[in-house]
């Protein structure tokens, strides 16, 4: 029965009951469908940053982390960050991470943004798709307020595997008790040099 089960989810379409010459007759001839999608990570384009962001919780609540990395239209990295934010749900971090990286573009005058995310809930909520959850509505309003002040960002949502760079800060973060920086500083100066 077990083994039915396990092909019966493989292959709905294979029905009880069966006797095992009908059942390996039916195998025969079965092709499972594979989808294949390429994933990887798309340089923004030209005058335009990209920052991608993760949350992190060892439990939902639980310890919460956040990671990011920032990088302009070549590819090249201009910030990276790993921030320890002590309690909380795997949805706050994903938006303090946002939070925080968006905050370091603000800082360092970026005005073309693209905020790119592994989580789908945050997307729906900065596009407004969705209605914001109560236990994020405080960190959501404060980051729509602080996108308000880019005169171009985005918010668009990727797969697990292009975010990568994030996800991994994001999980380093438990490790830490204090936020961890890193500014590419030779391309901070000329990328911020060329945007103006």
């Amino acid at each position: 029965m077990d083994t039915f089960k396990l092909l019966h989810t493989v292959f709905p379409y294979i029905s009880w009951p069966l006797n095992w010459s009908s059942l390996c007759k039916l195998l025969e001839n079965c092709i499972h469908d594979s989808k294949v999608t390429a994933v990887l990570w798309i340089k923004p384009p030209e005058k335009w940053v990209k920052l991608n962001t993760d949350g992190s919780a060892l439990n939902n609540p639980g310890s919460i982390g956040a990671g990011g990395v920032l990088r302009n239209h070549m590819g090249e990295l201009l910030l990276d960050f790993s921030v320890p934010l002590g309690e909380g749900t795997n949805n706050q971090a994903e938006v303090e991470a946002a939070l925080f990286g968006l905050t370091w573009c603000a800082q360092l005058n970026y005005n073309k943004v693209i905020l790119e995310v592994d989580s789908q809930l945050l997307v729906d909520c900065f596009l407004n798709k969705k209605i914001i959850p109560w236990s994020i509505s405080s960190q959501m309003q404060r980051l729509q307020q602080l996108s308000s002040n880019f005169p171009q960002i985005k918010c668009i949502h990727t797969l697990r595997e292009a975010n990568f760079v994030a996800d991994t800060l994001s999980k380093h973060s438990h490790q830490l008790t204090s936020p961890m920086i890193y500014f590419n500083t030779q391309q901070l100066s000329m990328t911020a040099a060329a945007y103006l």
